[in-house]
């Protein structure tokens, strides 16, 4: 089944926000990952991530995907991550979103980040987790983030059953927990656009798939990462979960 995104119109529109900029931007102090400009913001938290390796075909693939993107004339709309940060999110952690949408567990509100993270590690590192998971590219949305799913059904399926044992464990309980779409982020829109841009975007969007949907391909991902990071553009890895781990 194709994971459910947001009318891509209505969306590069911001038809479907409440808010002057996209999800993730602010003036600065506001609050947001990026400034307006696209400037990279301290915006602390951990997060259970598969990074995409650096030595892959699919890492190739979706740096080619970006510099596509950053050549176009649609560039000034976004801000870009560094290649170095591509991963597939396999489940949200702690950070002030989830703080926002009140999913942070009561007895973690007031602890600092790096305990927080200590304490999720403790209840989910002896957790049986696949040691790999497969996901597939379906497209690019928006210009920025590729769509992605499992490999084939049974894949996707243990992609949800590894999110419903960090969920138990942590005791985060996700907002739209089971509409969640996996995806790669390569930029952040900073603006709303106009309907004849997103129009433009639309179709730029649909090119870039096409072009690169088989260059991407299946991607293999190692063991669930439990994550810190400051800023989008570095996610530091803390532990291997499941079968492979890491030192702490």
């Amino acid at each position: 089944m194709k994971p459910e995104r947001p009318d891509l119109i209505a969306y590069l529109t911001g038809k479907l926000a409440g808010s002057p900029h996209p999800e993730g931007i602010s003036v600065p102090e506001g609050g947001g990952k990026f400034h307006t400009d696209g400037t990279v913001q301290h915006w602390p938290g951990n997060t259970f991530i598969c990074h995409v390796d650096p030595a892959s075909r699919a890492h190739t693939a979706l740096r080619a995907i970006q510099e596509e993107i950053k050549m176009s004339r649609f560039q000034r709309f976004y801000t870009f991550l560094p290649p170095s940060s591509f991963h597939m999110t396999i489940f949200q952690g702690l950070s002030s979103t989830t703080e926002m949408h009140g999913a942070m567990p009561r007895e973690l509100r007031d602890v600092p980040r790096d305990d927080r993270t200590r304490i999720l590690m403790d209840r989910a590192i002896a957790l049986d987790l696949p040691a790999r998971h497969r996901a597939r590219m379906v497209d690019l949305f928006a210009g920025k983030s590729v769509t992605m799913t499992g490999a084939d059904q049974a894949e996707e399926d243990a992609l949800r059953k590894t999110r419903c044992k960090l969920s138990e464990a942590t005791g985060i309980e996700e907002r739209d927990f089971d509409a969640y779409v996996f995806h790669i982020t390569l930029a952040y829109l900073v603006e709303w656009v106009t309907q004849d841009t997103a129009e433009e975007i639309a179709d730029f969007s649909r090119d870039l798939t096409e072009r690169f949907r088989d260059e991407v391909g299946t991607i293999s991902f190692g063991p669930v990462e439990l994550c810190n990071f400051d800023t989008m553009h570095a996610f530091d890895r803390v532990a291997f979960l499941g079968s492979r781990q890491a030192d702490a």
